[in-house]
């Protein structure tokens, strides 16, 4: 014997009314749905940013650490490489200082698109410092140090 629920008349009518099509409740739905979701792209986006600032941040770090070295060892031809790290270096501090945080009341899709040119930049940053600390490590490597 099947067991029957049994509701309120009004609880039914309430459960029918969540899934019926053309009742307004949907665009509503719809457009909170899209709003929570773009806000949640937004908040993991700058997460995401924030956490690959701060790997940069250890990059630049090494490129000081490189840079001393390259100082100390008077290596010739390294004037180049020196010269690379040192605008990947202002590179990096002039994203640093350009950044702001987008506002948490702006419209998420609007913060959305500004970090996502964020994450651009910062890739860009990344790279130059990538190619600074390979290219000071490969000048060290040949001088023997």
């Amino acid at each position: 014997m099947k067991k029957m629920l049994l509701l309120p008349l009004g609880a039914a009518f309430g459960l029918l009314s969540l899934g019926l099509p053309g009742c307004g409740s949907d665009s509503k739905t719809t457009a909170t749905a899209e709003a929570t979701n773009f806000s949640g792209q937004a908040h993991a986006l700058e997460d995401t940013l924030m956490a690959r600032h701060d790997v940069a941040m250890g990059q630049t770090e090494q490129l000081f650490a490189l840079k001393a070295q390259l100082t100390a060892a008077k290596v010739p031809a390294s004037a180049p490489v020196v010269a690379r790290m040192q605008t990947a270096d202002r590179a990096m501090m002039t994203w640093m200082h350009s950044y702001h945080a987008p506002d948490s009341t702006a419209p998420a899709p609007q913060r959305v698109a500004y970090l996502k040119d964020q994450q651009q930049q910062l890739n860009s940053i990344e790279q130059q410092l990538r190619v600074a600390i390979d290219s000071a490590q490969a000048t060290l490597r040949r001088a023997g140090r």
